[in-house]
């Protein structure tokens, strides 16, 4: 039997001007000219397609994508393999035939005739019989539109593509039978979001701006790329990760001009057109350089929040997490069309380890770090962690700050619950922000900073900085952010423990620690307990509720139980799984108080989630008998009753902006400027009609908070 195996792999060379590097493998059985009409040729006929004749297989086995897509050739594919082209001349192979002329064949070789058939089915044992059988079923399924529908799928699962100057792959095509339901841009990128016939996961195909642009000039921008490695910078300082993208900028701008003369490249038909593409291809050549390619198109999409890369690389699609608010048909995990090769992992991982200025090797295959630029905290393990190469986790945190009033808009909190957590915050309550991991943790803490009056000073404590400082500081906040040695350790670090201990020296402030979780625990209950941690404790932690997190902090890290009781409120936030499906929300299920007049580690819920409502309802203990409520409301001088009022009217305002935010599609009524300013306003409301009358009227201030409401939104 004669077997030809074909590997159809194209690269370009100094001199090629094709636009593409393609990739399309398939392997095929010739068949031969002509067989008898027995069991032995059966059996040939059937290793043939790859199946076991012992195992009486059906063509499943051999062409797994047929079972996978069944159904009618698709529309458009040619017969003759290879059956794509990407801006390059069509290629077949010649001599061979057609691939649906060789499947005929082979299914010509298989089917015995008619006579033959009649004959079997009286003389044959029932062993033989029962192949036969068989045989006849997998002659029926082995049309040749069925065959050739099959290896369309297969040829458009396997293709894929990259221009010369990247080593990303990207798979063009979406699967036919995927049903698109959202696209947009992203930058110039288009990114379309399709749900897949099979499984819980959706597709989320990205076609980057840059491999679209003409060959040429993706040529141009390779040359550039050569004539780059051979250059050394003799003056500039390229310690930075920003200068070196500059850097890279101004080569090109320099160096593809004469490039574009000396291989006579059109920039084009006027001197305008001509510095513009410079420009546009000096920012494509520092992205795959300077930069990190094709991540920088995911990393710039405000929808995805986390990025998986694992190993090996070049054999596994990325996969991103999209926030719950993009679309209610989509589940939040998606598989995307991108592959990542070695080259491009030993990039990122040359790129991290250098702009965290930590240690990475055999010896410590693990690195933490933030990457400023683009707002992300990066995760990477190695050999021999990661038996298989180096995986990545990327977590993209938001541009704007998260608001109280944003997750509101996103059903992860009631209005209610957020004038609870804002009149605590505004009553210095320690609070300590528990839920696994990707739970909204960290969302909901740097929410609650915006909860301070800008009088407040404010140190936070972070290994990896993921609190928006910078933003609250342009707004004014007076903010002071600490870095610590990561978990993971580090060099010229200070532990989070003698962090803490300087922050306790430099003077009141509120103090929120990124997360709680070593020895520095010991020393920030010691702090509260003695009336020195200042005005306010935040923090994060991780357990699934108040309770657990009780015994981790007591029982794990050996926290005094008595210690604990500095713990004013635990807040869990947690994933929701409707129904058992697989579209995950992120929402806050508990707010609870520590009951530190009854035994150790009691907890009283304030609010709990109803999963029938999907949303916080307040308890009765809420309303009438909360010891946290009732201690600020006595360091007021208010009564029970005028604190809850006060609670219900933080939530009315916060439900008049995001009700109209919604209502007027205006995101910006959602920001941390205008949380700033409807906190302000409600600040001075308050004075206001104290001074006045001595008393608050919350009817009243709600109604004037309105009213400067809908005035002001004309200026937004």
């Amino acid at each position: 039997m004669a077997k030809y195996e074909k590997e159809h792999v194209i690269r370009p060379k100094k001199s090629d001007q094709r636009k593409y590097t393609t990739e399309t493998k398939i392997v095929f059985t010739k068949a031969p000219s002509s067989t008898s009409n027995n069991r032995p040729a059966a059996n040939a006929g059937m290793e043939k397609l790859g199946v076991n004749p012992k195992s009486h297989g059906h063509v499943d086995r051999a062409f797994p994508s047929a079972r996978k897509y069944p159904g009618s050739a698709v529309p458009g594919t040619p017969n003759n393999y290879p059956s794509r082209s990407y801006g390059t001349q069509n290629r077949s192979h010649q001599g061979a035939g057609t691939l649906t002329d060789r499947m005929e064949s082979t299914l010509t070789d298989i089917a015995p005739p008619k006579a033959a058939k009649h004959e079997m089915e009286y003389k044959l044992p029932p062993t033989i019989s029962n192949l036969k059988m068989k045989m006849d079923n997998l002659e029926r399924e082995m049309s040749p539109e069925r065959v050739r529908a099959g290896f369309s799928q297969i040829l458009i699962k396997n293709s894929r593509m990259r221009p010369g100057f990247s080593s990303s792959w990207v798979i063009p095509d979406a699967p036919p039978d995927a049903r698109l339901i959202k696209q947009y841009m992203v930058e110039d990128s288009t990114i379309s979001l399709y749900l897949l016939p099979e499984g819980v996961e959706a597709l989320y195909h990205v076609f980057p701006a840059e491999y679209a642009i003409p060959e040429a000039h993706m040529r141009l921008v390779e040359l550039t790329r050569r004539e780059l490695t051979t250059h050394y910078p003799q003056s500039t300082e390229l310690t930075r990760p920003d200068r070196a993208r500059e850097y890279v900028i101004k080569f090109g701008q320099k160096y593809m001009y004469r490039l574009a003369k000396k291989h006579r490249i059109p920039l084009g038909t006027s001197r305008s057109d001509e510095l513009k593409n410079l420009q546009k291809l000096s920012k494509i050549l520092a992205k795959f350089t300077a930069g990190m390619g094709i991540i920088e198109t995911m990393l710039a999409d405000h929808y995805i929040q986390d990025i998986y890369i694992d190993s090996p690389t070049s054999d596994n699609k990325i996969y991103v997490v999209l926030e719950g608010g993009i679309d209610t048909r989509l589940s939040g995990k998606c598989i995307t069309n991108v592959i990542l090769s070695r080259t491009d992992a030993e990039s990122l991982l040359s790129r991290f380890r250098y702009e965290s200025g930590r240690p990475f090797s055999e010896a410590t295959p693990l690195l933490e770090c933030s990457i400023g630029a683009h707002n992300t905290r990066v995760s990477v393990i190695g050999k021999p962690l990661s038996p298989t190469g180096t995986a990545f986790a990327l977590r993209r945190h938001s541009t704007e700050p998260w608001t109280l009033l944003r997750l509101i808009n996103l059903g992860s909190l009631t209005p209610l619950a957020a004038g609870l957590i804002s009149f605590l915050i505004d009553g210095k309550a320690t609070i300590l922000i528990a839920g696994s991991r990707g739970a909204g943790k960290t969302s909901l803490l740097g929410a609650c900073l915006l909860e301070f009056p800008r009088s407040q000073r404010i140190l936070t404590i972070e290994d990896t900085l993921e609190l928006p400082v910078e933003k609250l500081q342009e707004l004014d906040y007076k903010i002071q952010p600490m870095q610590i040695q990561s978990s993971l350790g580090g060099f010229g670090e200070m532990s989070a423990n003698d962090a803490l201990k300087i922050a306790l020296r430099l003077g009141e402030s509120a103090l929120v620690i990124g997360e709680v979780r070593g020895e520095e625990a010991k020393t920030l209950y010691e702090a509260m307990r003695a009336g020195t941690a200042g005005s306010a404790v935040l923090g994060t932690f991780h357990s699934n509720s108040a309770e657990a997190v009780y015994e981790r902090i007591v029982y794990d890290m050996n926290i005094p139980a008595k210690s604990f009781n500095a713990t004013d409120v635990v807040i869990i936030t947690n994933f929701i799984r409707p129904k058992g499906t697989h579209k995950m929300k992120r929402r806050t299920t508990q707010v609870a108080e520590l009951d530190k007049a009854s035994s150790e580690g009691a907890f009283h819920n304030l609010m709990e989630f109803d999963e029938k409502k999907d949303k916080l309802e307040e308890t009765d203990i809420f309303h009438y008998s909360s010891q946290v409520i009732g201690r600020i409301a006595a360091s007021w001088g208010m009564s029970m009753e005028e604190a809850v009022q006060n609670i219900i009217a933080r939530a009315a305002i916060r439900k008049i902006v995001v009700d109209y935010a919604r209502k007027g599609k205006n995101r910006d009524l959602l920001s941390a400027a205008w949380v700033q300013r409807i906190n302000s306003r409600f600040w001075e409301l308050l004075d206001s009609q104290y001074q006045t009358s001595g008393t608050i009227n919350y009817k009243e201030l709600i109604k004037e908070f309105t009213n400067w409401f809908l005035r002001s939104i004309p200026y937004a």
